[in-house]
């Protein structure tokens, strides 16, 4: 039987084109629920989106989002590409300059707020469910991750000066589970260097999540050269990442819940102040074939404590319609 699917397929994240984190969006709605994540499996993103007529009153449409391995209730840059694929395609009004979508997720009604001139080109989205409940760690559960990144183990952790935020001392970073929309592990390192040089293992990353406490992946990254100088609150904290999953076997070159995650961990550690932006540079430095680029993406996140923010560009590459087989 073959059904006819819409869908979108943008670039999030992409300051230039063809970069960032491609995501197909698809109508959902003449698939049947068994096949979603086989489609997604099929497509071998990081996360597939499928979007419905919302249920809850305070939404404009219901999205669900599958990595390569499961359903799960947030993610960013599927929430951003969506919100921005539903405006493009005419699923529901853009009006120029800004347009807020309110989408229904696992995770609850996230706004997302597009700007753009003639069609949809930046997205923000913010939430408040946000923490960290966990403390730092620092103690010999540290071994778990030399293995998972491939780099040595003095090159954990990292320090900021305090007095850049009001405060006496060095800020001692160490590797922590911080929530921003999931639970992720932001583990900082020493040099943006050190971020470049990692080589991971798909196997020991799973082992490292697992153990550590986190349900979505790690985000490894350091301070840019001169991001720990004394500067105004008014100037971008630029960092270096990069980001690992169990649900994705392959590197993420964008990940907007762990650009979340990050701005909620610089803030709880009084390093990135109200209303200042992060700005992170992820990606791997080279792509898997010897000598091709890696594919690398530009996110901004802010983070006041209570509330956290993540916008990106968004850039359209294909749309139509698909017959799928089934």
């Amino acid at each position: 039987m073959n059904r006819p699917v819409s869908f979108v397929w943008v670039d999030v994240f992409a300051e230039q084109s063809f970069g960032g984190n491609p995501l197909a969006v698809l109508d959902g709605s003449g698939i049947p629920d068994e096949a979603l994540l086989d489609l997604a499996r099929e497509l071998s993103l990081s996360e597939t989106t499928f979007f419905y007529p919302p249920t809850h009153p305070e939404a404009d449409a219901r999205v669900r989002i599958f990595t390569q391995a499961k359903e799960i209730p947030f993610a960013g840059h599927p929430v951003l590409g969506t919100a921005c694929a539903l405006l493009l395609s005419g699923k529901l009004p853009w009006q120029a300059p800004r347009t807020t979508v309110r989408l229904q997720l696992g995770l609850g009604v996230v706004p997302v707020s597009i700007e753009g001139g003639s069609q949809p080109e930046r997205a923000r989205f913010s939430h408040d469910r946000i923490g960290v409940k966990s403390a730092p760690i620092s103690d010999e559960r540290l071994a778990w991750l030399p293995p998972a990144l491939g780099i040595a183990s003095d090159r954990l952790g990292s320090a900021f000066p305090g007095s850049s935020a009001g405060i006496s001392g060095d800020r001692l970073l160490h590797p922590q589970v911080v929530n921003g929309g999931a639970l992720q592990l932001v583990v900082p390192l020493r040099s943006p260097q050190d971020v470049d040089a990692i080589e991971s293992s798909y196997r020991d990353v799973v082992v490292a999540e697992r153990m550590l406490g986190a349900e979505l992946g790690i985000m490894a990254f350091a301070f840019s050269d001169g991001s720990r100088e004394l500067r105004k609150p008014d100037q971008p904290l630029r960092v270096r990442a990069r980001f690992f999953a169990s649900d994705a076997p392959q590197e993420d070159p964008a990940t907007g819940s762990a650009a979340a995650a990050l701005a909620v961990f610089l803030q709880h550690h009084q390093i990135l102040q109200p209303g200042q932006t992060v700005e992170i540079d992820q990606g791997p430095p080279r792509g898997r074939v010897e000598g091709a680029p890696g594919r690398r993406s530009l996110l901004r996140a802010q983070c006041d404590g209570k509330i956290v923010q993540v916008e990106g560009r968004v850039r359209e590459v294909l749309r139509g319609t698909v017959n799928l087989t089934l």
